[in-house]
């Protein structure tokens, strides 16, 4: 998810100065940042809003900085081995640390989120298994490295023998796709700490942490280089990925009433099925880009923020999304089911979206065609505007943002 630190409180220095990354902030993938109220809307006029679902952002944020940040920032590496360790943005993705005379290695952490409740519902386990693996490697290759291997902790309540294969077979599809391996994590069996799961199958918890390198002559991709006039590619999602569920089941099956056998409308699907597709995996996307010659100026993975999460890029710019794709019926739905604004709506969920590539002009073509190479339907959204502040606007949804939240364009 990213690095804690605000921007300029991570410089690089020296091992024996060298503060840890905390790479994640201790933000699981469903903790995405938007209320109705931070977006404009007064809560008490809207039945759906993250905070309300149990998801409140701006608090945790606000508590961590005054709570945890100043002791983590102070911890070091001792080691003469480690040179350097880089949270290049603030708030990037991936976490840099430079052992020479080997290629900068690349962490990161993250989880699933309570995209597991609904699994738990259905009894299905797999998907869950590759969104830990797809939602850890692709933030390490925002940074240009190259994905390795990824180590998973799952704390269960129990051991139950079916939903541990299926999770596991799903880690394995995960890492097949990434084309990492997983060789070693540990099984917690904590029951007292869980919410009781009596009468169905095991309550859990799964989270991954990934170790990449970035490969000798690639320079490490932070997004400084982004300048105005640049392009933006974005890659579909498969859904919701791992972000947002607190809002959409609080939306779809609280206030819409609606249950995991029902249909969406205009694709027929069953709602369990939308809801658990597995987060994709753009690693051969990434890959294939640098294969073809093409030297990204940004790469974003677009999960807890939404599109917003393009202004982690470091360049002092701003983004116009011009061209988004239409979102997909059951982003349609959970709005309409849970009656949310507009604007909360794109700074919590992908909204079809699910990666983002910030190329030159001169570059846009050879990219495309690498992509669509790679099995991507790439499409070009936007371009990159010399107005400063790191704001993201969105003319066809008439609304404008920065940091956490959209708000109405006016």
């Amino acid at each position: 998810m990213g690095s804690p630190y605000a921007e300029g409180e991570q410089p690089d220095m020296d091992s024996d100065q060298t503060p840890s990354s905390y790479a994640s902030a201790g933000v699981d993938s469903d903790q995405t940042p938007s209320s109705n109220a931070s977006a404009g809307v007064d809560s008490d006029q809207m039945p759906s809003s993250y905070a309300r679902a149990g998801v409140d952002e701006e608090h945790e944020q606000d508590v961590f900085a005054r709570a945890m940040r100043p002791w983590l920032a102070r911890t070091k590496v001792r080691s003469p081995m480690v040179t350097q360790i880089t949270g290049l943005a603030s708030g990037y993705f991936a976490t840099l640390m430079h052992i020479p005379p080997g290629p900068p290695l690349a962490l990161t952490t993250d989880g699933v989120g309570t995209k597991i409740l609904l699994a738990r519902q259905a009894n299905r386990w797999e998907p869950i298994g590759i969104d830990c693996v797809a939602n850890n490697v692709n933030d390490l290759i925002c940074v240009g490295a190259v994905p390795l291997a990824l180590l998973d902790y799952m704390a269960t309540d129990r051991i139950d023998e079916a939903v541990l294969t299926e999770v596991a077979r799903g880690l394995y599809l995960g890492a097949e796709e990434a084309g990492i391996a997983i060789p070693g994590g540990e099984i917690a069996q904590i029951g007292a700490m869980l919410a009781s799961a009596e009468g169905g199958p095991p309550m859990l918890d799964l989270v991954g942490t990934a170790i990449g390198a970035v490969p000798p002559g690639r320079t490490p991709v932070d997004g400084s280089r982004v300048s105005p006039g640049d392009v933006i590619l974005a890659l579909p999602s498969s859904g919701l990925h791992s972000n947002g569920y607190s809002l959409a089941r609080q939306a779809l099956f609280e206030t819409g009433g609606l249950t995991l056998a029902d249909r969406v409308p205009a694709t027929g699907q069953r709602l369990d099925d939308a809801l658990l597709a597995p987060t994709r995996v753009y690693v051969r996307a990434a890959e294939a880009l640098w294969e073809a010659g093409v030297d990204p100026r940004g790469l974003v993975h677009i999960s807890g923020g939404g599109l917003l999460n393009l202004a982690r890029l470091a360049a002092d710019v701003s983004y116009e999304l011009d061209t988004l794709p239409p979102p997909p019926p059951i982003f349609t739905l959970i709005a309409e089911a849970g009656r949310i604004p507009l604007a909360t709506m794109y700074a919590t969920f992908n909204m079809g979206t699910g990666f983002c590539v910030v190329v030159s002009p001169s570059e846009q073509q050879t990219a495309t065609d690498a992509l669509k190479r790679a099995g991507e339907e790439p499409l070009r959204i936007g371009i990159v505007t010399d107005r400063p502040g790191r704001t993201v606007t969105l003319p066809s949804a008439a609304l404008t943002g920065r940091g956490e939240t959209f708000e109405p364009l006016t």
